[in-house]
């Protein structure tokens, strides 16, 4: 159980640090063009205003520069 902790403790502390999203499958599947823009964004806002749907509007507009 304290590896499955020390994992999630890991990935949400590179995710604030670094801004970036460690695994987001939405954006994986668009980048690799198995779903369009309007299927994100569709995405992104079931997700609302959370920093997840968040991240993929700036994935869709594309804000997001890495």
């Amino acid at each position: 159980m304290d590896s499955l902790v020390d994992a999630s403790t890991f990935v949400q502390m590179i995710e604030k640090r670094q801004g970036v999203k460690i695994s987001a499958p939405e954006e994986i599947a668009y980048r690799n063009g198995w779903i369009s823009q309007d299927e994100l964004l569709e995405s992104a806002n079931r997700y609302g205003k959370s920093p997840y749907g968040e991240h993929l509007k700036k994935v869709a507009d594309g804000s997001l520069i890495y």
